[in-house]
């Protein structure tokens, strides 16, 4: 899976951990809260992209909004 939407699913079932991220997954994990699973991590990446795709819509309208 793509390394930033990783990432970017960790910050979402984490808010304000730190971390390092590599191809490997996580080297460094610093936050008292449970540092989560690989199979979190993949649903999450899975949740993210079906809000993502819910909006596409509201997305191109916006567009189209913008150039009048």
């Amino acid at each position: 899976m793509n390394r930033h939407k990783r990432m970017e699913a960790i910050s979402s079932l984490v808010p304000n951990a730190g971390f390092r991220y590599d191809d490997t997954g996580i080297t460094n994990w610093y936050s008292s809260s449970v540092q989560p699973t690989e199979a979190e991590i993949d649903a999450e990446v899975i949740r993210l992209q079906a809000v993502y795709d819910s909006q596409e819509y509201a997305r191109k309208r916006k567009t189209k909004y913008d150039a009048l």
